[in-house]
């Protein structure tokens, strides 16, 4: 994947393929700074990236890379309840139905829903509802 970081494709790559599904919703690669809209999409990594120690895995013939293994935080937000929760399925449901191009195209693997959707905190007065999910997949960092 080019881009300037492993973490920052990662999640210029979820964007994409949640943006090209057409959802209705803006669609965030991290919190911003004034809060989220009340109807959107914010992508957070929760667990960083881990490497196994090692001389890397053969990839290719000329390529050899660890496995980084990584877990991602999605927060679905709506302003009704209902909606949040049909909106958090269509999400599951694009990054099911894009598991072919997250490994061809963006070398992310073996992605898997392992949380929610679980209802998360809100702010206080706010009239918004808010479900989360955590998906953990694994992607190549290159040994050179």
């Amino acid at each position: 994947m080019p881009g300037t970081t492993p973490l920052q494709d990662i999640l210029a790559a979820f964007k994409a393929v949640l943006d090209s599904a057409g959802l209705g919703v803006a669609v965030y690669e991290e919190q911003p700074y004034e809060g989220a809209k009340e109807r959107s999409v914010v992508l957070t990594p929760v667990a960083g990236h881990t490497a196994r120690p090692a001389l890397g895995l053969r990839i290719t013939s000329t390529m050899r890379a660890l496995e980084e293994h990584c877990r991602l935080q999605i927060d679905v937000y709506y302003d009704d309840q209902a909606k949040c929760r049909s909106l958090a399925d269509q999400v599951n449901q694009t990054l099911a139905d894009h598991a072919d191009e997250f490994a061809q195209t963006y070398d992310i693997h073996d992605l898997k829903r392992v949380l929610g959707p679980i209802p998360g905190s809100g702010e206080a007065n706010v009239r918004e509802s808010r479900l989360l999910m955590d998906y953990e997949f694994y992607t190549h960092r290159v040994v050179t």
